[in-house]
């Protein structure tokens, strides 16, 4: 599979995530998907980086319970996953899925409204590390540290331009209509989101963990 991100992969593999009449996600090929995603993060140089860092670190140990556990298909979607370990008294511990999921959840949040900034935001004025900063307050920088904002607030002026980063945005889309593709890949994103953030609420785990 090729290092470089591809709108089209992406949704494609985001879509093949979701099962049971898209009522939940296959949780290994939802890993997967993001991952594709996450290389659009590449371009972003190392304003970043911490978060890429973090989620890295997240898809390890989701794939590590999902090895250990084979035999058992207990983390075969997201819904199960946080069944079992509910059931099981273990969603608070680092090393299991509930937490890293959740941390993946806030995380693809932002993404999603920052991809959503850059396209919808290519005829205004605003410039990338305004649309950057903006969205992460939206999202993530309340569960930061004082420092932390302040080294992303300084960070984002060393973004690419908006127009370079639509570009790779849109790499992938060459033969094809982008605004409808971009539609579609906004409507998946927010499909997925959804699922998740449904599940955690339903489960009162919205809040297990502040960052």
């Amino acid at each position: 599979m090729s290092d470089q991100y591809n709108v089209k992969r992406a949704l494609n593999a985001l879509k093949v995530s979701f099962v049971n009449n898209e009522t939940t996600l296959d949780l290994a090929k939802f890993i997967a998907a993001y991952k594709e995603l996450m290389k659009f993060f590449d371009h972003l140089g190392k304003v970043f980086g911490f978060v890429v860092h973090d989620i890295t670190d997240k898809f390890h140990k989701i794939e590590k319970a999902i090895a250990k556990d084979a035999p058992n298909n207990n983390y075969s979607t997201v819904h199960s996953s946080i069944e079992y370990e509910k059931a099981a008294g273990i969603y608070m511990k680092e090393k299991k899925v509930t937490l890293s999921l959740l941390r993946l959840m806030r995380g693809l949040d932002f993404l999603r409204k920052f991809i959503e900034a850059i396209y919808h935001n290519q005829k205004t004025e605003k410039k990338s590390h305004e649309l950057a900063w903006e969205v992460y307050q939206q999202t993530l920088a309340f569960r930061h540290k004082h420092m932390v904002r302040n080294l992303v607030k300084t960070g984002v002026h060393l973004l690419p331009k908006k127009q370079e980063l639509y570009l790779k945005l849109s790499t992938g889309a060459e033969t094809t209509n982008f605004d409808e593709l971009f539609n579609d890949f906004s409507s998946t994103l927010e499909k997925a989101y959804s699922i998740l953030y449904k599940l955690y609420e339903e489960n009162n785990f919205l809040e297990l963990v502040l960052a």
